[in-house]
């Protein structure tokens, strides 16, 4: 009997203690001279092209914050990502607004987004189910799936914090982000 308790405590030990951790060592005495020299060139730039490229991405620029402003959120039901009777007029401005001539350069992101209630995994996928049926709206209507593309945040991305039904609701929704 003291025999098998010995063997149970020198197993415990060798379990338990196992090898210790060696930390890794860094050499930070190595010079560091021998890496290859970058030379910089320097290219000359004329005022003109560089004022047109900055007029060209300030005129993308304020063209995608017009889209954005102007393109409606649609909002869901809890634990829902069937389109409502009152989100659909919205969805057929939004796809009004993605047929414009000025969203005609443009992709577009749906942005699938839920409220805090459930898990990670399954607001992960509930929000995709949503950007999907937006997608699958908006096809119906007439826009190129090719320029539509779908993401999903979950719960990470509220645009309210509070706990109220009303704050959950609006955490409930699909956005819409234009890329040049």
């Amino acid at each position: 009997m003291k025999k098998m308790f010995l063997i149970s405590i020198a197993a415990a030990l060798l379990l338990f203690t196992g090898c210790s951790q060696k930390t890794p060592e860094v050499d930070m005495t190595k010079n560091t001279n021998n890496q290859p020299k970058v030379e910089k060139t320097e290219t000359a730039v004329t005022p003109s092209n560089d004022q047109a490229s900055q007029t060209n991405d300030n005129d993308i620029s304020y063209k995608i914050a017009q889209l954005e402003q102007e393109a409606k959120i649609i909002h869901f039901d809890f634990d829902k990502y069937n389109i409502r009777e009152d989100q659909k007029p919205l969805v057929s401005e939004d796809a009004s607004l993605i047929n414009s001539d000025m969203a005609k350069d443009f992709s577009v992101k749906l942005e699938g987004n839920c409220d805090e209630w459930g898990s990670d995994e399954y607001n992960y996928a509930l929000g995709l189910k949503r950007a999907k049926s937006v997608k699958s709206a908006l096809e119906a209507l007439g826009v190129d799936g090719n320029r539509l593309m779908i993401i999903s945040y979950g719960k990470t991305n509220p645009v309210c914090n509070e706990h109220t039904k009303a704050c959950w609701a609006k955490n409930r929704r699909v956005e819409f982000k234009f890329l040049p």
